[in-house]
């Protein structure tokens, strides 16, 4: 480990390349050709152009390298997260040397959906068999449009959604978002040519995965992977997809009668609570229609949305409970709160 410092600048500390390269155990033209070609990292540079790595430089390296001498195709992996890249070794120190497939006692009923770009017939070209990975409905839709259709003429949810699309514009990402609140998905993924970044790093806000165009074998098992063992993890959490809503119990009317009633006992906790619905209402209603100065800001309104939801819907269950503990009345005969809600539209980003 070298240490070197700059004029006027803080010690910085790190490995040069050949000591990086030795330390993850591969050759440095290796190293070379991979950032440069692939992006599989980004050192700092000192003020003199020096590349320097960090200790989790070396680690994101030594990994990358296991995978790929296992038969994973480093333009599959390189643009990875950490994250994504411990998943994938984990599977393959469980189920031995080789990319990763899922055993079938390992897996709940998935349903999958797959939107354009051929995926249906390129998955099955590909030889990997979806039911490893603990599929048991597979739908597919040509593209956006007709997916978007089918949603609107059918109330089932799929868990898992595949989308290819050619070329990712802002837009499009809104209509992927929308897609997915719309069949209720636990895990979305998005597989492109090219695209801007303001439309990626919305998906990216949203909770969906991105990949680069590809047919590969090794390719459509890492994204299944991904994709099922995220639905998975939701199913084991029992946490709602991150676009989901739902609708409210209480109308506006329902709350001013229980807010009212609450002066006429020794509680007030119903007229606090009715209070806290009606503001959590407005600022979710606020959040949706607050103009977005970037596809970040507009994500970030829309996150806020959610969570104004999400709270809304706990004070009325809250509500609803102390109501019956009153003996007021029962549950109001509106739409459960499990049932979904369609998604109100992001707020519209402002050009930049």
């Amino acid at each position: 480990m070298v240490t070197t410092s700059d004029e006027q600048s803080p010690i910085q500390q790190g490995y040069k390349s050949g000591e990086a390269a030795r330390l993850a155990k591969m050759p440095v033209t290796t190293l070379r050709i991979w950032e440069r070609r692939y992006g599989v990292i980004g050192p700092a540079k000192t003020a003199s152009g020096q590349r320097l790595y960090t200790e989790d430089d070396v680690r994101r390296l030594t990994l990358i390298k296991m995978l790929v001498s296992r038969g994973h195709a480093i333009g599959a992996i390189a643009r990875l997260d950490r994250e994504q890249l411990q998943f994938l070794a984990s599977r393959n120190a469980r189920e031995g040397d080789g990319p990763p497939d899922f055993g079938v006692a390992d897996t709940v009923d998935i349903k999958l959906g797959l939107v354009g770009g051929n995926l249906a017939q390129r998955l099955q070209g590909s030889g990997v068999d979806v039911r490893r990975y603990g599929v048991n409905a597979l739908s597919t839709f040509a593209d956006l449009a007709e997916a978007s259709d089918q949603s609107a003429a059918k109330s089932e949810s799929i868990d898992a959604l595949l989308v290819n699309v050619d070329s990712l514009q802002e837009d499009v990402a809104a209509q992927i978002i929308a897609l997915g609140d719309a069949h209720q998905a636990k895990a979305m993924a998005v597989v492109y040519g090219f695209g801007t970044g303001p439309a990626a790093e919305l998906l990216r806000v949203a909770g969906v995965r991105l990949y680069r165009e590809a047919d590969g074998r090794t390719e459509f098992r890492q994204m299944l992977g991904d994709l099922c063992e995220r639905v998975r993890i939701q199913e084991r959490t029992g946490d709602d997809a991150v676009w989901s809503r739902v609708r409210r119990r209480y109308d506006d009317r329902e709350l001013e009668t229980i807010a009212a009633r609450s002066s006429t006992i020794a509680c007030e906790c119903p007229r606090h609570l009715a209070e806290l619905v009606v503001k959590l209402a407005a600022f979710e209603r606020y959040s949706d229609t607050c103009s977005s100065r970037s596809a970040q800001d507009a994500a970030l309104h829309r996150y806020l949305g959610d969570v104004s939801n999400r709270a809304c819907a706990m004070i009325e269950a809250a509500l609803e409970r102390v109501a019956r503990e009153e003996g007021w009345f029962a549950a109001p005969a509106l739409q459960s709160p499990s049932q979904p809600q369609p998604q109100p539209p992001l707020p519209q980003a402002a050009a930049e």
